[in-house]
């Protein structure tokens, strides 16, 4: 095989700014793997590289987490390019933002001022936007995953009974730094939880700390969780049997029989 045209790790790293030790980190996650690996075991890259390296850090300075951004970049070009006109929108605004701000500064400058000025401040629209992106992202993203698939009847109810869309809107607002694989990572051992209980029954203590710790997840990241909204979920999961079950056949009815059993104790 030839290696001509292709760079060295280290001179990858002097031409993009990304240290070594990040570049190796990043292909042991398999987010950016090396064009081609001499049988020393030299890492060499290339255009192509450079380019996936780019959309890596267009995503992180949006806040996407590596891993999403990993899915980001493995979804195919449509829904990538869907994502990103999305979030190319986003910096336009943030662009006009900082435009306004140099306006303003220019006007201090000469002394001039008025109260409309500091709306220059006002960043309420611009993170409620950047965070409903990131949110429909994480969703678009998750759509094909179990744990998406376990989840929906609470996404579901979230979004169409009294709770509502604003609540949503306003939990994410105030939730910039949250950190998505935490949950992501609890939502799916919750979801195994009840898949081990099977075994055991719904009325088993197995089912019961599972119930448990879903309620607790639930009240955390979504929404208040009392016997009332519970007896709803688990309608709500008897209506979703076909997404529930698809990986599990049977673990819609069980997780509506198991939240009910809790209800009644």
């Amino acid at each position: 095989m030839t290696y001509k045209g292709l760079l060295s790790i280290s001179e990858f790293s002097k031409l993009t700014g990304i240290p070594r030790s990040k570049l190796i980190y990043y292909d042991e996650i398999g987010l950016l793997k090396p064009a081609a690996v001499k049988p020393s075991g030299y890492r060499l890259y290339d255009e192509e590289n450079l380019s996936r390296l780019w959309r890596i850090l267009f995503y992180k300075e949006l806040g996407f987490s590596l891993e999403e951004i990993k899915k980001i970049l493995s979804a195919g070009p449509d829904t990538e390019k869907k994502l990103m006109e999305k979030h190319r929108l986003l910096l336009l605004e943030k662009q006009e933002m900082l435009t306004r701000m140099i306006n303003s500064a220019g006007r201090i400058l000469d002394g001039v001022f008025d109260e409309t000025m500091l709306r220059d401040f006002d960043k309420r629209a611009f993170e409620e936007t950047k965070q409903e992106n990131q949110k429909l992202a994480v969703r678009k993203l998750s759509e094909d995953e179990p744990f998406y698939d376990f989840f929906r009847p609470l996404i579901e109810y979230k979004l169409t009974t009294r709770i509502g869309v604003s609540s949503l809107i306003r939990n994410i607002r105030n939730s910039a730094n949250i950190d998505w694989d935490a949950i992501r990572i609890r939502g799916e051992a919750i979801g195994l939880a009840f898949v081990a209980a099977m075994f055991y029954g719904p009325d088993s203590l197995q089912a019961m700390k599972a119930v448990s710790e879903f309620k607790s997840y639930t009240v955390s990241h979504l929404f208040s969780c009392g016997n009332d909204v519970m007896e709803e979920l688990s309608e709500m999961y008897l209506k979703d049997e076909e997404y529930v079950d698809r990986h599990h056949p049977g673990l819609a009815k069980f997780v509506a029989e198991s939240l009910m059993n809790y209800c009644n104790t």
